[in-house]
């Protein structure tokens, strides 16, 4: 934008001094058309060299023209390459962004799956300790069982023993 307001700006400056020059060559014109009425019987101002003189600077004038018009194209070219290529950086950068997102993403997926794999297992894990542990406590329960049956068995036997004393010493 800015670009295009100096081309502006130049190219109104350029008309301007167009104008200014232009403005002068008719000052002069008139001047010499003046000069040429007084001189007028004078076969070396004739009308025909007058006339070539403004078809001259006519001339000149419509090739600054056009030399102008051709600038501002060409600027305007120039700057709407610049712009393309600003656009397809963006594009090429959004493009590059779009697929470090998209790696991240399977990555992260991947990742996910194994963390949710490692937590069946884990989950299996618990499920198998659980059931281990309860089948510690009923062991334990057997074994409290079986030792209190020991005991009432060892009782019974000390009393069977001392009876079986008594019943000798008897």
């Amino acid at each position: 934008m800015h670009k295009e307001w100096a081309a502006f700006e130049a190219s109104k400056k350029k008309a301007a001094e167009d104008e200014t020059r232009a403005a002068l060559l008719r000052a002069r014109l008139e001047a010499d058309q003046a000069k040429f009425e007084n001189d007028r019987k004078t076969e070396e101002w004739s009308v025909a060299g007058w006339k070539r003189k403004a078809e001259a600077e006519a001339a000149l004038l419509a090739k600054e023209r056009k030399i102008w018009k051709e600038i501002c194209e060409k600027d305007n070219k120039e700057e709407l390459k610049q712009e393309k290529a600003e656009a397809e950086a963006a594009r090429d950068e959004a493009r590059s962004h779009r697929e470090i997102s998209e790696q991240r993403e399977v990555h992260t997926c991947a990742t996910l799956a194994l963390r949710d794999k490692e937590i069946e297992e884990l989950i299996a894990l618990l499920s198998d300790q659980e059931q281990l542990m309860a089948e510690v406590e009923s062991a334990k329960k057997d074994l409290e069982l079986e030792w209190t049956e020991k005991d009432e068995t060892s009782h019974r036997l000390a009393n069977t023993e001392e009876k079986l004393e008594n019943s000798d010493t008897a």
